[in-house]
């Protein structure tokens, strides 16, 4: 391994060490500002009663900005900082990103990819035994987060708006330039090899989340993101992408009552179709790049 790679790795480690400091710090941040806005704290325990009033739903929102900002965004600025501003990666604006026919295939494959997303979930719940030492440390966790996050999703009126913004657009941004603008690039210098640093930046991507039965298609997403990052040269495609399957899960839960259920039945032939409308959508996107590339070649 050359010295730039091991420049790389070492970066990426101590990104990694970056946002797990930022995160406990959004933590604490978030904790004192919503004590001093709100006149008291939100801190949610496993057993314990979950919120259920109009200002605990305004400040778990006010939470989730924190989190998002200090948290993921405060990792970036600070590698930013460390590494004189040679990261995050991608954030220029490529012309191929931003046509109005990638951003609709963008769009559309994210949108057929959604019932092998919504099979790889139930693999994930299939792989953990029921009543397993697993089930029984994972499984509370899950639910209370699923509880919580139903909470802060469900909404009408204008408050709609701010979930969006919330739990779509804010993840997206901020998810992004941490994982696929930092992360992804210093892991695709250190292993040499493009399809290596996407892969294990997914299950990193995955993991930071810590819902377990999650977990596969979570990784799924960010081999989807990070490949439009990589392929595109720029963050913007995969922040679209995020964007539109994160809003994708909140309407999905005000039409069923939750966000791990699919408007539509999954089974094998859905599955099968969903694979090949991806894979050539997939392919359409690729090549409307390459068009786009020899015109400004």
């Amino acid at each position: 391994m050359n010295s730039e790679r091991i420049q790389a790795f070492s970066r990426a480690l101590i990104f990694l060490g970056l946002v797990l400091v930022s995160t406990v710090m959004a933590s604490g941040i978030a904790s004192i500002l919503g004590s001093l806005v709100f006149g008291e704290s939100v801190d949610i325990g496993l057993g314990g009663e979950l919120p259920t009033s109009v200002s605990a739903w305004w400040q778990l929102h006010f939470q989730n900005l924190i989190s998002q900002a200090v948290g993921f965004g405060g990792a970036v600025w600070m590698a930013r900082m460390i590494w004189n501003r040679a990261l995050p990666v991608g954030l220029v604006v490529t012309p191929g990103s931003v046509a109005p026919l990638s951003l609709l295939l963008v769009f559309l494959f994210t949108l057929a990819s959604g019932p092998i997303v919504g099979a790889s979930y139930e693999l994930n719940v299939a792989l953990i035994p029921e009543g397993g030492a697993f089930e029984s440390m994972f499984k509370p966790m899950e639910d209370m987060l699923e509880a919580l996050t139903s909470f802060m999703v469900t909404a009408g009126g204008a408050r709609s708006v701010v979930v969006i913004l919330s739990v779509a657009a804010l993840p997206a941004i901020f998810e992004e330039l941490a994982f696929r603008g930092v992360l992804q690039p210093l892991l695709i210098k250190a292993t040499g090899k493009a399809w290596v640093g996407i892969a294990i930046a997914s299950v990193l991507f995955s993991a930071i989340h810590f819902q377990f039965y999650g977990f596969l298609p979570r990784v799924l997403l960010g081999l989807l993101f990070g490949w439009l990052a990589y392929r595109s040269g720029s963050i913007l495609p995969g922040i679209v992408a995020h964007f539109f399957n994160n809003a994708a899960a909140a309407i999905t839960l005000w039409f069923t009552g939750s966000m791990t259920e699919d408007l539509f039945a999954i089974d094998s032939w859905s599955v099968l179709l969903s694979a090949v409308l991806t894979a050539g959508l997939v392919l359409a996107y690729d090549r409307a790049l390459k068009r786009r590339e020899n015109l400004h070649f």
